[in-house]
């Protein structure tokens, strides 16, 4: 029996079940992007309203940006304002403060010396995002730029002042146990980015990184809420969680789950339940299934591939099938329909940036073993169009990295995909 049977009939109408072969489909996870609506209705009446107006001017200052970027103007700032935007139009009915943010992007279309400001560290606390407002994207981006800056062979050096509010055990599990579960209806914000973000920054520099000096007491913290507080036993993935109706609801969450599982290198108890929900959820929406408002998406298929990876090792040969096939249907799409002349892929707002989208395409590429045959996991077939495709997006990484609108910083980790670079990242 098919894997993906158990969603399709969940899909229409059923109340939610195991199915024969152990795939369950929780009904909350059928139901999020709706019940998440009714949760801001609640909390404000004119919430549907209110957002579409301002996703009208989210696409239209997305398009000016966009373009700038594709022109080689750096638009570093203007990205991550609107970024931001972008993550406050999904997770927040503050309208105001989301106004503020999209005027803040227009105003810095015609301010050319705040773009470089946005990769310039902070005096104070050493960290990078200057033109973020909200604290956890400050993190993401001091990340990013700590990465491009790796030495092996300096020693450890202590964490950094920008991680002072979670550097005990008693200030992590209180910010990540504060975050990880949502009240929409009675604050109008939901958690569930900032707490992917922050899981997918601290896995790597609590758990993973060997260039930080970290108290064994906080790496045992964390891996405990990991494995132990923040996992749904039901599915085995990870998300967020929302108080509704007196009680708590677990919302499966496909990137928290692809930032888990990576980073902890597939060290996670019962992959092959993983595989399973992964493969039952691939006809429904973010942030539980595969697809970006019903259309495929290379972020997504990112993660899918990544999970696939880690969980072939355990999988039976009717799961590998699956992922087989899969997997075959994901890369015809992207070389078809996302992958365009030019060697860009097919913009996307969700990315963020034609550079981010840049990443997203070649890291599913590249994960998949494209590029590269030793790392085909998942079947023995060449292709001989690679190096083709190599090069055309090659060609175009080098014409753009200049005025990447991440700040280059994605463009470097596709130049490491296409073995242009020696790798900084992780060997898993």
């Amino acid at each position: 029996m098919n894997a993906i049977l158990p969603t399709l009939i969940l899909l229409l109408g059923s109340s939610g079940a195991t199915a024969s072969e152990g795939v369950y489909v929780p009904q909350a996870d059928i139901e999020a992007n709706a019940r998440m609506e009714r949760d801001f209705l609640a909390y404000d009446p004119h919430y549907r309203e209110e957002k579409a107006q301002r996703i009208e001017r989210i696409r239209d200052i997305a398009r000016k940006v966009f373009e700038r970027e594709s022109s080689g103007q750096t638009t570093a700032c203007s990205h991550q304002i609107l970024f931001e935007a972008m993550s406050l139009i999904v997770s927040s009915a503050d309208f105001k403060l989301i106004d503020q943010r999209l005027n803040d992007a227009e105003a810095s279309l015609t301010q050319p010396e705040l773009q470089a400001r946005a990769q310039r560290p902070d005096p104070v606390d050493g960290s990078f995002g200057a033109c973020y407002v909200e604290w956890y994207l400050r993190v993401g981006a001091s990340y990013d730029q700590f990465r491009k800056s790796l030495d092996s062979t300096n020693p450890p050096a202590p964490l950094p002042l920008w991680l002072n509010r979670i550097s005990t055990p008693a200030k992590l599990t209180q910010y990540l146990t504060s975050i990880s579960v949502s009240d929409i209806s009675r604050t109008g914000i939901d958690h569930e980015r900032e707490l992917n973000d922050m899981l997918a920054v601290l896995a790597r520099m609590l758990l993973r990184d060997s260039k930080f000096s970290v108290d064994p007491q906080l790496k045992q913290t964390l891996l405990d809420l990991i494995l132990h507080r923040l996992r749904n036993a039901e599915t085995g993935w990870w998300g967020e969680s929302y108080t509704r109706n007196g009680h708590v609801e677990f919302i499966d969450d496909l990137s928290i789950t692809f930032h888990v599982v990576s980073y902890l290198s597939g060290n996670v108890p019962d992959m092959v339940r993983v595989v399973d929900t992964s493969l039952a959820v691939k006809h429904m929406d973010y942030p539980v299934g595969w697809l970006w408002k019903g259309q495929p998406w290379n972020h997504n298929n990112m993660d899918v591939v990544t999970l696939f990876q880690y969980g072939w090792p355990t999988a039976a040969e009717e799961q590998r099938k699956a992922m087989r096939t899969e997997i075959e249907n994901m890369l015809h799409w992207c070389l078809a329909d996302s992958l365009q002349p030019d060697g860009s892929f097919k913009p996307v707002i969700a990315d963020g940036s034609l550079e981010e989208g840049m990443e997203y395409g070649v890291a599913f590429l590249a994960r998949i073993g494209f590029f590269d045959k030793s790392k085909r996991f998942w079947t023995t077939q060449d292709f001989p169009e690679a190096e083709k495709v190599r090069s055309r997006i090659l060609t175009y990484v080098k014409k753009h990295e200049a005025s990447g609108g991440a700040g280059g910083t994605q463009y470097q980790g596709v130049l490491e995909d296409l073995n242009e670079l020696p790798s900084k990242k992780h060997p898993d």
